[in-house]
């Protein structure tokens, strides 16, 4: 059981980790007034969340496949 927490708090920050640098990278200086602006936000969120999927699925497929 601590093992999962530290597999779920390591994927946590990770994602969390490649959200804020891709925000301070990308977004700095832009206003979010257009749909735009938004629809790019939204597509680099869910690239991210993509990678941040890759890195961990074979760590965590053997924990949901128990």
């Amino acid at each position: 059981m601590a093992n999962d927490n530290n597999i779920y708090e390591s994927v946590h920050n990770y994602t969390k980790f490649k959200l804020i640098e891709m925000l301070i990278e990308k977004y700095k200086d832009k206003n979010l007034d257009n749909l735009n602006a938004i629809e790019e936000l939204s597509d680099d969120i869910l690239r991210i969340l993509a990678v941040a999927g890759l890195k961990y699925y074979q760590e965590l497929k053997g924990t949901f496949n128990e």
